[in-house]
């Protein structure tokens, strides 16, 4: 594995950057094949790409973050899969890109020790295959029928934390109730089926908290 990396620091602003080259041998898949679960031992995985984060404090009581990630991911030598040879093929369940980013606003009521927090937070990840097939609902068709997924979630909270220890906060995640699947299989025992695992809906709640 190769990687080089830079970091700055100043007044307000600061961030992080890596660059890396890692290739992995003799790493082991895990394949579902509807009755059972298949191991196999591969000759060669790698996977180029960088990593950036950074956090902005524009004023006083305001946090922005912002972070990248860019992936490159290559089964160099893969012959002996349950889907046939992915030599060369792009290992799916990676997104090329994943993007997350928050702000955060702390209002403080004077000297009073009591701290209103605002905080929203988007996460994205590009359309990627979630496998690269599957051994028996779509191996007659070479596997060309392949699910996908891009996800792209806002989750937002406000919390009221008083001087006394008394928390009082709510929360809403996947605001915009972005639907998507997690994973995806052959279905069990069911040759020609495939069943899948769906993201969580919208979701509401709230939080009370005493510290003392």
């Amino acid at each position: 594995m190769y990687e080089v990396g830079v970091k700055g620091q100043w007044e307000g602003f600061g961030f992080n950057l890596a660059l890396f080259d890692q290739t992995i041998k003799g790493f082991q898949s895990l394949a579902f094949t509807g009755t059972g679960f298949a191991l196999q031992n591969a000759g060669q995985q790698s996977v180029k790409g960088f990593e950036f984060d950074s956090t902005i404090r524009p004023t006083e009581g305001l946090v922005f973050t912002f972070a990248m990630t860019y992936l490159d991911p290559l089964f160099d030598d893969f012959s002996g899969s349950v889907l046939g040879d992915l030599s060369g093929v792009t290992p799916a369940g990676i997104p090329q890109l994943a993007i997350s980013t928050s702000a955060t606003y702390t209002h403080e009521f004077g000297s009073s020790g009591n701290k209103l927090i605002t905080r929203i937070d988007y996460s994205h990840e590009s359309n990627t295959p979630i496998n690269n097939g599957l051994p028996t609902f779509n191996a007659a068709l070479g596997n060309t029928q392949i699910f996908d997924r891009e996800v792209n979630l806002v989750n937002g909270s406000m919390t009221l934390k008083l001087e006394n220890g008394i928390e009082v906060g709510g929360y809403v995640r996947n605001l915009f109730n972005d639907q998507f699947l997690t994973t995806e299989f052959d279905g069990v025992a069911q040759s020609g089926m495939v069943s899948g695992y769906p993201s969580a809906p919208r979701t509401y709640g709230g939080v009370v908290r005493f510290k003392f």
